[in-house]
């Protein structure tokens, strides 16, 4: 499948994200330049003008996508649970896929306070909104019998908190494939949550079978998130629309026909 122009320019997008998330995560929202940002990419930090207008913008795109994977998991999740535990099971399941794909990690959740007051006020209504889900399908489990009762608020807080820190110290380049360690996450979320609990979870998460094929292709990807954006494009995206992008140097050129690994 050959790229579009359309494509093409999405997955740099993406790359850009994917970079800006990195360096978010490891040194800190305050810390990281968009200097350092475009060196990473090997890039002029003009050409990142190209597809974001300023780091601010950047951070609320990360945040963006994590609530778009969110939404996706949760409706998902509606459409295949057979009861409250499987759908919040299958929703925390699908958003930490796409928080630790190693094409796709381009989740920052730790910096929210470092929002633009109206980023922040959209990405704390998204928030809730997810949240409230989620609590309603712990309390659609406790009524079906799937779910030990419990307070939903709480349960969900805790699996939150738990699932919002893996993209800070994981890294798929480690022993742990995302597939593994997605599985054994499930595991334990739903063992904490259930009414019947396994007596036993997987002692070493190594062991856990791996995606065999490759995950979606970065084309895929942008795609995906090309759909998520239609309809929200910004002054900066219609004044900048028609002008040629500046030449992203090999190394990002490389990703792309590599299929985007790091």
């Amino acid at each position: 499948m050959f790229p579009t122009r359309e494509d093409v320019h999405g997955i740099k997008r993406l790359e850009v994200l994917r970079e800006a998330a990195a360096s978010f995560n490891f040194k800190g929202y305050h810390a990281t330049s968009m200097n350092e940002i475009a060196a990473s990419l090997g890039v002029t930090k003009a050409a990142l003008y190209h597809y974001f207008p300023n780091k601010n913008r950047l951070l609320a795109a990360c945040f963006e996508h994590a609530m778009d994977a969110a939404f996706a998991s949760l409706e998902r999740a509606r459409k295949e649970g057979l009861n409250g535990r499987e759908r919040l099971v299958l929703t925390i399941s699908g958003y930490v896929a796409q928080l630790i794909n190693e094409l796709n990690c381009c989740v920052v959740l730790m910096e929210e306070q470092a929002l633009e007051p109206d980023d922040h006020a959209k990405l704390v209504r998204q928030r809730d909104r997810f949240e409230r889900a989620l609590r309603a399908f712990v309390r659609e489990g406790i009524e079906d019998g799937s779910v030990a009762p419990c307070d939903p608020k709480l349960a969900i807080f805790v699996i939150l908190g738990a699932m919002n820190w893996v993209p800070k110290w994981f890294k798929p380049s480690g022993s742990w494939k995302p597939d593994q360690l997605n599985g054994a996450l499930a595991q334990m979320f739903e063992r904490l949550i259930s009414s019947s609990p396994v007596t036993a979870m997987v002692r070493d998460v190594a062991q856990l079978p791996a995606r065999a094929e490759p995950p979606a292709s970065l084309i895929a990807l942008a795609r995906r998130e090309r759909s998520l954006r239609v309809g929200q494009e910004t002054q900066f995206d219609r004044q900048i629309g028609r002008k040629i992008v500046k030449k992203i140097d090999k190394r990002t050129d490389k990703k792309i026909k590599a299929g985007g690994k790091r």
